[in-house]
């Protein structure tokens, strides 16, 4: 099944990820910028997926904070 997560919801999981593993060494911190830390910048994400299944626990962790 396709995640269909808004890009503040990647950045927000991506943030919290403990599996999250940029795809560049060069990533910045500036929120909104081409390299944000997002799931569509981890090596995990892939079809809008990830790939090692962390996105629902971290968001739903997120979420109830």
């Amino acid at each position: 099944m396709k995640n269909t997560a808004g890009e503040e919801q990647m950045m927000m999981v991506a943030a919290n990820c403990s599996g999250y593993e940029a795809i560049s060494n060069a990533m910045t911190n500036s929120i909104g910028g081409c390299n944000s830390k997002s799931c569509s910048n981890c090596k995990h994400w892939s079809n809008q997926n990830c790939s090692i299944n962390l996105f629902d626990s971290v968001l739903t962790s997120v979420d109830q904070t």
